[in-house]
This record gives C-alpha cells, sequence and structure tokens, in this order.
C-alpha cells in the first residue's frame, strides 16, 4: 500500500515537474520570438533584417547564391491615419502582413523597415522574379480594399544584391528604386539591378482604379 501510493506521488511529481518545463519553455520561446519580432505587425525587427542582409551578402561572396529585396511602402499612410485614426492604421498594417503572407515562399522573409515600409528579402531570387513578385503584391494589395471607400496600395522598389556589394548600398538601391516609384505617381514598381547607377527597369505605370 505504502508502495503503491509512493508510486502514485512520484508519477504525479513527475508530471507536475513536466508540466513546469513545458510552461517555461514556452515562455522562452515567447520571449525569443518578442526579441526577434515587431509586437504589432509579427514581421521581423530592424536587428533581424541587419542579420539577415549580412548573411545573404556572405552567401553572396562565397557561393555566388543570388538574392533580392523589395522595399515596400503604403502609399499616403499619414492620410490613412489622419482620416481614421491610429488605431485603424494599425490594423492596416497588420492585414497587409497577413496579406503578404499569402504569397510567401517559406525561405523569404518580411520585416519591418519602420513606420508603414517593410522589406521582403527573396533568397535565390534573381531580379526580374522579384519584379514579377514586387507586381504582384502590388496588385494584391490594391484589390484587397483594405479600407472601406479607400484605396489602400504600396510602391515597391526592388533591388538584386551584387556580388561585393555591401547591405548598405544593397539598401540604398532598393531606396532608390522606391523613391523612383513614389516620383512616378505612386501605386508603382520600379527596380534597380547589381549596383547599377542607371535604372535596369522602367517603372511600371498602373493607373488606380477608382469606382
Amino acid at each position: 500500500m505504502a508502495l503503491a501510493f509512493m508510486l502514485v506521488a512520484t508519477a504525479a511529481a513527475a508530471a507536475a515537474a513536466a508540466a513546469r518545463v513545458a510552461v517555461l519553455q514556452a515562455q522562452l520561446r515567447a520571449l525569443q520570438e518578442q526579441a526577434v519580432t515587431d509586437p504589432l505587425t509579427g514581421a521581423f525587427n530592424r536587428r533581424q533584417l541587419d542579420e539577415s542582409l549580412a548573411a545573404a551578402v556572405e552567401r553572396r561572396r562565397r557561393t555566388g547564391e543570388r538574392a533580392s529585396m523589395l522595399l515596400l511602402d503604403i502609399d499616403r499612410f499619414k492620410d490613412v491615419n489622419d482620416a481614421f485614426g491610429h488605431a485603424e492604421g494599425d490594423r492596416v498594417l497588420k492585414a497587409l502582413v497577413a496579406l503578404m503572407r499569402q504569397r510567401f515562399r517559406k525561405l523569404d522573409r518580411l520585416f519591418r523597415f519602420g513606420g508603414e515600409e517593410f522589406v521582403l528579402l527573396l533568397p535565390g531570387t534573381k531580379f526580374g522574379d522579384a519584379f514579377a513578385v514586387a507586381e504582384e503584391l502590388r496588385a494584391l494589395v490594391l484589390d484587397a480594399q483594405l479600407l472601406p471607400d479607400w484605396h489602400v496600395s504600396i510602391s515597391v522598389g526592388v533591388a538584386e544584391l551584387a556580388i561585393e556589394q555591401s547591405p548598405s548600398a544593397w539598401l540604398g538601391d532598393a531606396d532608390a528604386a522606391l523613391y523612383r516609384a513614389k516620383r512616378a505617381g505612386r501605386n508603382r514598381v520600379a527596380g534597380r539591378l547589381g549596383g547599377s547607377r542607371e535604372p535596369s527597369a522602367s517603372v511600371v505605370a498602373v493607373p488606380v482604379r477608382i469606382s
């Protein structure tokens, strides 16, 4: 009888210990996730972006693996916040991330660059394919109608990583392409290939549909 009681008590203690370990592991995973993700949208944060760009540059240098970057910006996002409030603006940011994740491959990574800007890193992707992804995302966002009676759109800058290019120069190419897309009228995709000073792809002019 005593032995049976001891066995039951031991089993109960083991189960309780296992439960505590499971809780601690879940808490650790949550802390690790918080350290690398943006708390609002769930996209990876700027620190993870810096590390991922550096890793892509190193792979390009060592193995020649290609990679491309999309720098996305919500057009006139300040107007969205002014018209609908910041809570609704936050909802648009979260909805945008959820929408873009529908297009992701498992190896693609999305980062919140700041405010309403995001970076989508496409490993193993050449410029032409990345440009096609950007155009698909642009159309997807416009068709989604993330706000009633408001055409939420994005502009996208596309840049492929050149050999021996630094992370900051690569990001600078994407930013320059995004600026061209914005200057051309927004709701556009523009691109720059391989660190070239000249545009490698013309701005894609896409008129916004007004219903």
